[in-house]
């Protein structure tokens, strides 16, 4: 998976009006520029199919935020489905921080804050709106945000197929209800999906590759923070060849090391949104070696890189 739902024809607009569309459809939602900037490369094309409310979000920004004092300001009506199309993106919201590539989803609350990084590349999304009165009502108060599908999950896909032929042109009024209720259908087991619980890609065409990119990242995700882990050493562990191992890692468009350092960033922006809320108070070091890191300067340089300020910034 990774291909798009549709094509958007971005253009050149300023920041404030690029800013008040994404307010305007979106809600009260600031947009950052990447340092130097006051053009933002995008569009947002707001469509309702199906009885779909969705959004295209395309730009080339460094992030978008929303605080605490917006979401006061600003009554959150909505979960938004977010659905990485084009280019990579951080997520963090309700603890949770994920490296977004083409095809993951996120669902997230309006009502809560959130901080969405695009490393000031060229990037979208397409936001599915959920009305917080019809979600309630058909799945209770406890909607947990945050929740995050990866691209290759079954229910990730069924999501998708659904969207795509809802943005198709022969989609007929009777199959619009069909659809409809399957798109809640499949919210429904992505909300009632055991916590913590992320299936990986099956991969029909190359089962052999699936089953070690599985026990590559089950690996990964348990060992990322040891400072000294070198792909070597997990091809040791895992009784394969580094190239296996790398050729493994190519079904999700990813490397090993790629995945390794997302994983590292990934856990140190929760321990820093941690910090910023006074539940820890380790010092950047602390954070950078708790997330295998053994080299500070590095670390820096690959937060640098990622979101474009300083790990001690991250999150304000």
């Amino acid at each position: 998976m990774g291909a798009m739902l549709t094509v958007v024809h971005p253009g050149e607009l300023a920041v404030d009006q690029f800013q008040s569309r994404l307010q305007e459809v979106c809600g009260l939602f600031r947009a950052e520029p990447a340092k130097g900037r006051d053009r933002v490369s995008g569009c947002i094309v707001l469509e309702e199919r199906a009885g779909i409310e969705m959004a295209h979000i395309a730009k080339d920004l460094q992030k978008v935020r929303r605080s605490g004092e917006d979401c006061r300001r600003d009554d959150g009506e909505h979960f938004f489905l977010v659905i990485q199309e084009e280019g990579r993106a951080l997520m963090s919201q309700h603890d949770t921080a994920r490296m977004m590539t083409p095809g993951d989803m996120m669902l997230i609350d309006s009502a809560r804050p959130s901080e969405f990084t695009f490393f000031g590349n060229y990037g979208r999304q397409l936001s599915v709106h959920l009305s917080r009165a019809e979600m309630r009502a058909r799945f209770g108060e406890n909607i947990r945000s945050g929740l995050f599908l990866p691209r290759g999950d079954y229910t990730a896909l069924a999501i998708t197929s659904v969207l795509a032929k809802a943005l198709s042109l022969d989609s007929s009024p009777q199959q619009d209800g069909y659809l409809r209720e399957s798109m809640f259908g499949l919210l429904g087991v992505m909300l009632h999906e055991r916590e913590g619980r992320e299936r990986l890609m099956q991969i029909e065409a190359d089962m052999g590759g699936a089953h070690l990119l599985k026990q590559g990242i089950a690996y990964l995700d348990a060992q990322f923070d040891r400072c000294e882990l070198t792909i070597r050493e997990i091809a040791a562990d895992l009784r394969v060849s580094t190239r296996q191992l790398q050729r493994a890692f190519s079904l999700m468009g990813t490397s090993p090391t790629e995945y390794l350092t997302r994983k590292r960033l990934e856990r140190a922006c929760q321990l820093l949104l941690d910090r910023r809320r006074g539940r820890n108070d380790l010092l950047i070091s602390s954070i950078a070696y708790a997330c295998g890191f053994s080299d500070i300067s590095n670390f820096n340089r690959q937060f640098r890189r990622a979101f474009g300020c300083a790990p001690g910034r991250y999150g304000q």
